[in-house]
């Protein structure tokens, strides 16, 4: 297929199931956040707050298993020196909003 830089379709669509399983996760974690916050503080769905929240605490969460992962395998490959802390790509990122987005409308409804 021409402009997939030799990806062949079966690994197309296995990112792809493996892309909706993540947004899927995170849906439902926001999801959580979301409730808590509604049932705690009493804030509409889509409030500021509401949407904020969710999102940061999630970005965070990203950040630090990124972080960690990088610690785990600098440790078993012997490596040495400083580690630095980078931030998420925009594809975490980026997941991580449509995540909130999607939690958000659909605890709108409930």
């Amino acid at each position: 297929m021409p402009g997939l830089g030799g990806i062949g379709p079966g690994f197309a669509l296995l990112a792809l199931a493996a892309l909706a399983v993540w947004i899927v996760i995170l849906v439902w974690l926001a999801s959580w956040i979301i409730a808590r916050l509604r049932h705690r503080n009493g804030w509409d769905a889509l409030d500021w707050r509401t949407i904020l929240i969710p999102f940061v605490s999630l970005t965070a969460a990203i950040h630090l298993g990124n972080y960690l992962l990088d610690l785990v395998d600098r440790a078993v490959s012997g490596g040495s020196g400083e580690l630095p802390l980078r931030f998420p790509s925009a594809f975490l990122i980026g997941s991580v909003a449509i995540g909130v987005g999607i939690a958000a409308i659909r605890s709108r409804r409930g």
